[in-house]
Formats: structure tokens, sequence, C-alpha cells
């Protein structure tokens, strides 16, 4: 019984190979798009002002410019445990398993059966004992299971860059949220260092005023001024709570967890003056969201092929082999083997034209999906350009407010002086005291917004999650 297994399984192997080494796919072969047009210099780095970056191949690893081990772990833990990446990982696994379907249909179907029947004519009665495997497996003569193959191999690919464009978001969101933290850690040290400062000016035009020295309205500006400059903290206390939760969720946990490691200080770093970022054709295959939609092109296409295949003729082999006899103990017997083999054609001849508009749909969907990619390279061209010119604005930014703020310490420094020679009158004072607060916020603003910017920038060349990239298995 098994010879005959064997035959029959190299015949239908032989005949299968034949057909699909002879056959041919139907439908467009998918040719990745050129960008050449998109692929000059940086816009942004003709500017003057906006020297700010160099060609030179980007940080993958950009968070580890930043010196700081405690970001470096939650960077890791996020990698690892954020929700959104978990939920992104069960996708991938899905299209894995949809992409196997596929494949199963390159490989023979089996089925065993097996029966036993018992009968009386004629005043005699009758056994029949019978067991085998019925086998069917479609030549894929034209094409149609290959192109959907891959279609469905595209897919997985083009949820493996979901994934990445997910971790990529994770990863500068963690960032983000940690240097807003600790740009509202040093915003709240300032302004009640400022605070502390405003009180003591209050109890010194106090103590004037009891000499004569001093108004009762100077008293009562400088009381309006320290009560307004410590008004701010609180609101401050509650978006740096607000980071801290969101920064928790990131990692996979709850709010509250990294609330007591955080409120432990620690500084602002300084943000590079000279930022690598590559090359501009290198943004379109770093960027995920552009190798989505060029896995979505070819899935599209490959469709066009599974659609068209529709038109024209299927062909089956089917066999079986087993054994038949009037006694079980015989049904396994040389004797009572049988054996089949048969060629069956399918062939829709006439729908109603509905082949020829699933075609006509495959190929304005493949048209849509072009469309869709071209735009998310110009999006994302746009995008870098836009992170680029931003950072190298902010830069300059915090360098003229650092400037404005030394020198409105020279100017309160000069206002106290003259107060106290009595030359000038207290509003003086208060003015430039209440200049050289908003001025000292302002520049913390700066220097955060100087991390965010530069943390954005790299989002937006695509760097970071090929670190992780194994993450997905």
């Amino acid at each position: 019984m098994n010879n005959n297994y064997t035959r029959l399984g190299q015949k239908i192997g032989t005949i299968a190979m034949l057909g699909l080494l002879t056959g041919c796919a139907v439908g467009p072969d998918y040719n990745a798009p050129e960008n050449n047009h998109f692929l000059g210099k940086w816009f942004s780095t003709s500017s003057a002002s906006e020297q700010h970056s160099s060609q030179d191949e980007i940080k993958l690893d950009w968070w580890a410019q930043f010196n700081d081990p405690l970001l470096t772990a939650y960077i890791d833990q996020a990698a690892q445990e954020n929700k959104n990446l978990k939920a992104a990982l069960f996708n991938v696994r899905r299209a894995r398993a949809l992409k196997q379907v596929e494949t199963s249909s390159f490989l023979p179907q089996l089925a065993g059966d097996s029966g036993a029947e018992r009968g009386k004519s004629s005043g005699s009665t009758d056994n029949s004992f019978n067991a085998g495997f019925d086998a069917s497996w479609e030549i894929d003569v034209f094409g149609g299971n290959r192109r959907a193959l891959e279609a469905a191999s595209a897919r997985l690919g083009s949820a493996q860059e979901s994934y990445n464009d997910v971790l990529l978001s994770v990863l500068s969101d963690v960032a983000r949220n940690y240097y807003e933290a600790r740009g509202l850690q040093k915003r709240i040290a300032i302004t009640k260092t400022n605070a502390d400062l405003l009180k003591q000016t209050m109890e010194l035009v106090q103590a004037r005023m009891e000499v004569g020295e001093a108004s009762e309205f100077d008293l009562s500006r400088a009381r309006g001024e320290y009560q307004l400059t410590l008004a701010r903290v609180p609101n401050y206390e509650a978006e740096l709570k607000a980071s801290i939760y969101a920064l928790s969720v990131l990692l996979g946990q709850p709010p509250e967890t990294l609330l007591e490691q955080m409120m432990q200080v620690k500084p602002l770093p300084t943000p590079p003056d000279i930022v690598p970022v590559g090359l501009r054709s290198e943004i379109l295959r770093r960027r995920p969201d552009i190798r989505i939609a060029e896995r979505e092109l070819a899935a599209e296409t490959a469709d066009i092929g599974v659609a068209t295949a529709e038109l024209f003729p299927k062909f089956f082999l089917t066999g079986n082999a087993g054994g038949q006899a009037a006694t079980f103990g015989d049904v396994f017997s040389a004797a009572g083997q049988v054996w089949s083999l048969a060629g069956i054609m399918q062939w829709s001849v006439f729908e109603g034209g509905a082949n020829r508009a699933r075609i006509r749909a495959a190929e304005a969907e493949t048209q849509a999906a072009l469309a869709d990619y071209e735009q998310t390279v110009l999006e994302a061209l746009a995008d870098a350009e836009t992170a680029l010119a931003r950072y190298g604005h902010e830069l300059e930014t915090r360098k003229r407010l650092e400037d404005g703020v030394h020198s409105r310490r020279s100017s309160v420094r000069l206002a106290k002086e003259l107060f106290d020679a009595g030359e000038e009158d207290y509003l003086a004072v208060l003015d430039s005291e209440r200049e050289l607060t908003s001025s000292e916020d302002d520049l913390v603003v700066s220097e955060t917004q100087s991390i965010v910017k530069l943390i954005s920038l790299y989002t937006a060349l695509g760097g970071g999650w090929s670190v992780y990239a194994d993450t997905q298995e």
C-alpha cells in the first residue's frame, strides 16, 4: 500500500511542478516607485541662520547622546512593555498567519476516510470495509495563488512597518515627556527662587515704609509681584505630574508608578549645535510610514493579478488511495488496494462582467495606493524640513534669550544700586525684577523646546526604531 501512495504522490507532484514551471503569473509585476525628483539637498540647510546640521549619518540611538541612564532605561522598558506596541505585535502575528494561509494553497489537501457496510441481498449477507486518503491539488497555472501570496507577503511587511511606526512614536513620546517634565522642574525651581527674592524685596519695602522711605503704593506693588510670581507654581506642578503620568503609561505602567522617581530633579542637557541628518534620500528607507505605504502599494498591485486570474480556468489534480475488501483484515492487503488519479478543470465562463469589474476595482485601488505613497513621501519630507527649520530657529531663540537674561540681571543690579543711592524710586526695581522673572521663564521654555524639537527632528528623520527591530519576534 505504501508503494501505491508513493507512486500517486510522485505523479501528482510531477504534474503539479510542470504546471508551476510552465505557467505564468497574470497581472502586472511590481516595481517600487522611483523618487529621484524628491531627492535633492535639504532645503533648510541653505539658510545662514539654520546651519545646524551636517550630512553625516544620523545617530540611530539618538537618546544616548543625552547621557542620561534613567532616560535610556525608560526607553528600553517602553520598547518591551508599551501596550500599543503589544497590540501592533499581535497585528504582525496575524499578518504572518494569513501569509501562511496563502502558502498552504501550494500544498495538496489531504483527507482520510474509512467506513464499514453490511447488507443483505438474495439471501446472502455482504460486508464491505474501506480505508484510505483523498487528495486534491490546485495547479497554479496562471499564477493567481502566487499573486495572492505576494499580496499577503506585502501586507505582512506593512504590518511589520506599522509596528516600527508605533515604536518610533513611543520612543519619541517617552523622551519628549521625560524632558518636558525636567523643564517643568526647572521652571518651578526658578519661579520659587524668584518668588523668594521678591518676598525679600517686599519685606525690605515694608521696612522702609515703616521709616518713611517708601510708600504704601510701593509695598502694594511689591506684594503683588510676589503673589503673581508664586501663583505660577501650582499650574507648573500640575503639568509636571501630567507629564510623569503620561510617561508611566508609555512604559506600560499605572500612571503613578514613576511619580516618586521622577520627582528627583535632574538638569536639562545642552542640545548639540550641529546635528547629523544624513542624506535626504535616506528618509525613504528609514521612515516607517513611507515603508508602510510602499508595502501597501505592492499588495494592491498583486491583487490585480489575483483578480485577473479569475478570468482563466483553474486546474486541479485529485486522487485517492486506500483499500477496499469484504473483510477488515484484507483492507490493507495487496489485493485490497485501490487508487485513482484524475484532472479537473473549473472555469467561470459567464458572471455578467463581475470578474472584469473586480480587475478595474483592483487597478483603481492600486492607483490610489500609488497616490497615497507619493503623498506620504511629500509629507515626510515636509516633516523633516519643518523639524530641521524649527530646531535651528529654536537654537537661535535660546541664544538670544540667554543674552537677554544676562542683560536683565544687570538691569536688576543697577536698579537696586540706584534705588539705594536715592536716585530712582522702587518702581524701577520692581519692573526690572518682573522682566527678569519673565525672561528666565522664557529661557527655560526655550531650553526645553530645543530638546523637544531635537527629538522631533530625529523622529521626522525616522531614527530610533531600528535599534529595537528584533522586538517583533
